[in-house]
């Protein structure tokens, strides 16, 4: 019995510290993207995904590859949402892929100065060699207020 009981033990705690795992790996992941979104770096984002990466912005359109993604990031920046804050909220994994959920919100300047809007993501990442990528991010915009 007190096997079991020690079995059941290393069992939970395995989960816990691979959530934690998971958890720090996608706030990182998160500080990254905000970092190079805020350098205006479209093909610093872009990068970050893996070569066939899937990217769902709203308002629901799919974007596959490095390519499309940078143009999509780099037209948002032109109409100046130059800034974006990240908020992981929760995340899971497994081996060698990480799932994370959170909320976004992007900054105007230019025209857009003052203005704020955003919503909730999911991404999942997966690691290439040293360096975890994103496999597909999809967001949601926020409902009016």
């Amino acid at each position: 019995m007190r096997g079991i009981a020690v079995s059941l033990f290393v069992m939970v705690w395995a989960v816990a510290a691979n959530a934690q795992d998971a958890l720090k790996t996608a706030t990182d992941m998160g500080t990254k993207w905000a970092a190079a979104y805020d350098a205006g770096d479209a093909a610093a984002l872009a990068a970050m995904f893996t070569l066939d990466g899937v990217f769902n912005p709203p308002p629901g359109t799919t974007l596959k590859g490095r390519e499309a993604i940078e143009k999509a990031f780099a037209a948002r920046m032109k109409s100046g949402w130059t800034k974006e804050t990240v908020n992981t909220t929760q995340a899971g994994g497994s081996g060698n892929m990480v799932w994370a959920t959170g909320e976004y919100t992007l900054h105007g300047s230019g025209e857009n100065v003052g203005k704020q809007t955003g919503g909730r993501f999911g991404w999942v990442f997966v690691r290439e060699g040293d360096a975890w990528q994103i496999v597909m991010l999809t967001a949601t915009a926020a409902p009016p207020k």
